[in-house]
């Protein structure tokens, strides 16, 4: 408080008067001169302070005024943007379910495309399989055709060259059945079955035994087979066929086939040859009854195949056409056998021939079945082997193709 000299104290602790509320309105005193003079004093700075503070609350005020005024401008653009973006975001989920459900639909459409295509494309392969196999179905019905067209050539005075798919078999003129069998079958020779197993278990390189060659129908496909890098012993003891076996040899340049004359046996001996008027038939056996009358007579040297052999050459196929001798060949190879342990042999069985002979078929395939071999039939002409017993086979005449178990020929007989 300020206070003026010669003014009373005031008593600051006077408790106030209390105020009569029926006591009439009087209006305030007057001031006293010292109340004046202060009032003097401080009325230009109350007057400041008044007009200070009105200035600075209109410009207090209209300041916040103007940023009520921007806020709300600012929250009105707000709202428009968000209303903006809503209708933005609305817009954009729509064009999600439309794609999803377009996907969806696509997605079906497009898997059935894809299987359709897959089927498509299974069907051209199947298309170019076909198409592929043309070549190998008439390639060799054309090679047939350029063969089978090809007429008899007249080799010489005594024989035919006949065309065949391994090279030129030589038929005796004199022998008009025989070639006019050899020119009406396939290329494959008279026995197509049998050509086709052996060409099956030779490979090239290896070393072969034609025992009972004649002319060399099978000379010629083993031959073929093997190549210059095998070896073929070639034996035939009856001079007509074995002339035209020479010539053919001669003429299809199978230098690596070795010819031989002997007939094959159990022992080294002579014997005497029965030959047959019927080409193929003739035999260290008598003849039948029909043929003997007609038959001639010769004397041969017969040979065991373990000593015509040298000891050193492998043997991997035996083929044996003897007419009924089968089991005095099997008996003279013991060693060739025993050596050879992948050896095949493919050997005709006639019951006809064994009969003649005085042997049975059980006898004959146990002869086989003691030196560990399986028999199969061969079939004509396709070549497929199969199993087979001797009570099947009793009263039929054909070609059949031993092997053992555990042999490598086993596995490449044609089923």
């Amino acid at each position: 408080m300020i206070s003026t000299p010669g003014d009373p104290e005031p008593d600051v602790h006077a408790e106030p008067a209390a105020l009569d509320p029926t006591a009439p309105h009087l209006p305030p005193p007057p001031p006293s001169s010292k109340a004046r003079r202060w009032l003097g004093v401080l009325a230009p700075v109350a007057d400041y302070v008044r007009r200070y503070l009105g200035v600075y609350t209109r410009n207090s005020l209209g300041d916040l005024a103007e940023a009520v005024e921007g806020l709300n401008r600012d929250l009105g653009e707000l709202r428009e943007i968000s209303r903006h973006q809503a209708q933005l975001l609305a817009a954009a989920l729509g064009k999600l379910d439309q794609l999803s459900t377009g996907q969806q639909s696509m997605g079906g459409g497009l898997g059935d495309l894809l299987r359709a295509d897959a089927a498509l494309g299974q069907q051209l392969a199947t298309l170019r399989g076909e198409v592929g196999s043309i070549p190998a179905l008439f390639g060799p019905r054309f090679d047939e055709l350029e063969i089978k067209c090809r007429p008899l050539v007249p080799y010489d005075e005594a024989s035919y060259a006949i065309r065949l798919r391994d090279g030129y078999l030589l038929t005796p003129r004199a022998e008009s059945a025989l070639t006019a069998m050899v020119a009406n079958a396939t290329s494959e020779g008279l026995e197509p079955g049998t050509r086709r197993v052996l060409q099956a278990l030779i490979e090239p390189g290896m070393g072969i035994v034609d025992v009972g060659a004649n002319i060399g129908l099978h000379t010629l496909a083993t031959a073929v087979r093997t190549g210059p890098g095998g070896v073929v012993f070639a034996f035939e003891p009856e001079p007509g066929p074995r002339d035209q076996l020479r010539k053919m040899v001669h003429l299809n340049g199978l230098s690596w086939v070795r010819l031989k004359s002997e007939a094959v046996g159990r022992r080294t001996e002579q014997r005497q040859f029965h030959v047959s008027p019927i080409i193929g038939h003739s035999s260290l056996y008598e003849l039948p009854p029909v043929e003997s009358d007609a038959a001639q007579i010769i004397t041969v040297e017969v040979v065991r195949l373990d000593e015509a052999l040298p000891a050193d050459q492998r043997i991997d196929v035996v083929k044996i056409d003897v007419e009924g001798a089968e089991l005095d060949v099997l008996a003279g190879m013991a060693t060739v056998i025993a050596r050879n342990e992948d050896i095949a042999i493919v050997a005709e069985f006639g019951p006809s021939h064994l009969a003649r002979v005085g042997l049975s078929p059980d006898v004959w395939f146990s002869a086989f079945a003691e030196l560990g071999f399986i028999p199969f039939v061969i079939a004509e002409p396709s070549g497929a082997c199969a199993p087979v017993t001797p009570q099947v086979l009793e009263h039929e005449s054909t070609n059949l193709v031993f092997v053992r178990p555990q042999g490598r020929a086993m596995s490449r007989l044609p089923r």
